[in-house]
């Protein structure tokens, strides 16, 4: 039997999050629209434990799946009236696709747990690859539009003009970024660092 990892490491950020959602006693309200008392936010942990647990089990992935994809599809529907309201902030399209593509995950992880061979499997595969496809387009016009508030979350401990050397203009623009390569390794990884 082949072990997808994939499906383990989204189990485990449900599982994540649903840890989350039960010390904060929150689920993000303020990002999904969705009043919420205390009941409602031990349901959302719930089935967020719920499903991360079922998903790393094969023959309980399936109904892992289907409660994330549920819960997710709610938080992804929850934007629709603000785009609606709010068209042409792209804001409320990035909310809604980053929403979308954790649904695309429970989607997939659905079709492939699938034991039986009805055909539905492939077919609900390619949609949740073709909406993660979708969401990632979606991500990388949110980092266009807001680029200037995504340079921001860079912390000013790390060098800006490290690539902007007296040696770059002198070089072809194609060995540009190989000069650059070896600093984004050094420090892409400590911008996570506080």
């Amino acid at each position: 039997m082949r072990i997808y990892p994939g499906r383990h490491v989204y189990g485990l950020a449900a599982i994540i999050f649903g840890i989350v959602t039960l010390v904060w006693r929150d689920f993000t309200t303020c990002q999904q629209n969705i009043p919420h008392g205390a009941v409602v936010v031990h349901l959302v942990a719930a089935v967020e434990l719920f499903g991360g647990v079922a998903i790393q089990w094969p023959k309980a992935a399936r109904a892992g799946a289907v409660a994330l994809g549920i819960i997710y599809t709610v938080f992804a529907l929850s934007w629709v009236p603000r785009i609606v309201g709010e068209p042409l902030v792209y804001d409320r399209w990035g909310n809604f696709f980053e929403q979308l593509s954790i649904v695309s995950g429970a989607m997939i992880v659905y079709a492939r747990t699938s034991r039986n061979d009805s055909g539905r499997q492939p077919k609900i595969a390619r949609m949740g690859y073709t909406f993660f496809g979708i969401c990632v387009i979606s991500f990388t016009l949110e980092q266009l539009v807001y680029l200037s508030a995504t340079a921001s979350f860079v912390p000013k401990w790390i060098p800006r003009d490290k690539c902007s050397g007296r040696l770059q203009p002198r070089l072809p623009w194609r060995s540009r970024p190989l000069l650059c390569f070896p600093d984004t390794l050094l420090f892409s990884p400590l911008a996570y660092l506080p």
